[in-house]
């Protein structure tokens, strides 16, 4: 490359935007600085967790194959949130967002990255190679291991969805669909921590409680600043965004709307089954009137914060939660 002679005094042009340059190390708010320290306080590696203490040879087959299927199920939300939660990344660095939400955002990449790593042990200790080399020995283990597949297909296309969202939505719209998501995954985890009879697992679920209550702040506070900035167009559009974080979600911490999910038809037959063996074995999965009590509880918190800003809210006869 030929190198130019520019004079000394000459500054640099202007950099074409959206660019990650030129960056700054400004924070808008004391509060997500505060959120950013948090993060680094509640720093935790799934490697620490004493894996090894759960024995193979203290479940039967089926059971090992029925706790690693919700592991696996739980690994397509995970594996997805770290990709989803990088793209919100580096959309907010091209469009130069203060320092703390870039930072912020960035622990979120690390903290779901944490949580696949645990949905990654689970099963390859109990089923090792569960997703590529694992043999199913019955049919219920063969469509167990179908349906997963199933969920990564679905997973799949709602990945496409969100990508072209950036080329519709400005991010705190976008962002609002995490919010239904991080609120029911912090009780799920919360209320799997008092019910498994597995200090591995009891102590897996405790940080990733901790994990997503700490992700519900975030988006809280990136809905909250962005408020007098909504047009009304956005503001009618928040119900659709977060009925859609509610569908995709129901998956593990419900069951899957019909709406978007594409399944065989005995998925959810299969799905059943398999989450009972699981909660059977000691993982702590909760029963589905457990689950359902849980998802309306917790969004009914969120439907009762959203009314303070006269914010509009999905309806949601799965749990019966009537909206706007």
């Amino acid at each position: 490359m030929t190198e130019q002679n520019l004079s000394s005094t000459e500054v640099p042009p202007q950099i074409e935007q959206p660019n990650a340059y030129p960056f700054n190390w400004y924070d808008d708010d004391p509060k997500l600085a505060m959120l950013y320290g948090r993060a680094k306080q509640e720093n935790w590696d799934p490697a620490s967790i004493d894996w090894d203490s759960i024995k193979t040879n203290d479940y039967e087959a089926i059971q090992r194959s029925a706790i690693s299927y919700w592991w696996a199920v739980l690994a397509n939300f995970e594996n997805n949130a770290a990709a989803a939660f990088s793209k919100a990344l580096v959309y907010i660095t091209e469009n130069h967002y203060d320092n703390a939400t870039q930072k912020m955002t960035g622990t979120i990449v690390m903290d779901e990255c944490r949580h696949d790593e645990c949905c990654m042990r689970a099963c390859n200790l109990l089923c090792p190679n569960f997703l590529k080399g694992w043999k199913p020995s019955n049919d219920l283990e063969t469509k167990a291991l179908r349906n997963v597949g199933w969920v990564y297909y679905n997973g799949g296309r709602y990945w496409k969805g969100y990508v072209r969202s950036y080329e519709k939505y400005r991010f705190p719209l976008i962002f609002t669909s995490f919010m239904m998501g991080e609120a029911c995954a912090s009780k799920l985890f919360h209320e799997m921590k008092e019910k498994t009879d597995h200090p591995a697992f009891k102590e897996a679920f405790t940080h990733m409680t901790q994990d997503e209550s700490r992700h519900l702040a975030y988006t809280w506070f990136v809905l909250e600043n962005a408020i007098p900035t909504l047009t009304e167009e956005e503001r009618s559009l928040i119900p659709k965004r977060l009925r859609d974080g509610f569908v995709y979600l129901s998956m593990v911490l419900y069951e899957p709307p019909a709406e978007f999910w594409k399944l065989p038809s005995d998925f959810l037959s299969i799905h059943r089954k398999m989450e009972e063996i699981a909660m059977d074995a000691g993982l702590g999965v909760l029963t589905l009137e457990e689950k359902r009590n849980a998802w309306k509880s917790t969004i009914l918190d969120v439907k009762r914060k959203l009314s303070k800003y006269d914010l509009p809210f999905p309806n949601l006869p799965e749990i019966d939660v009537s909206g706007d």
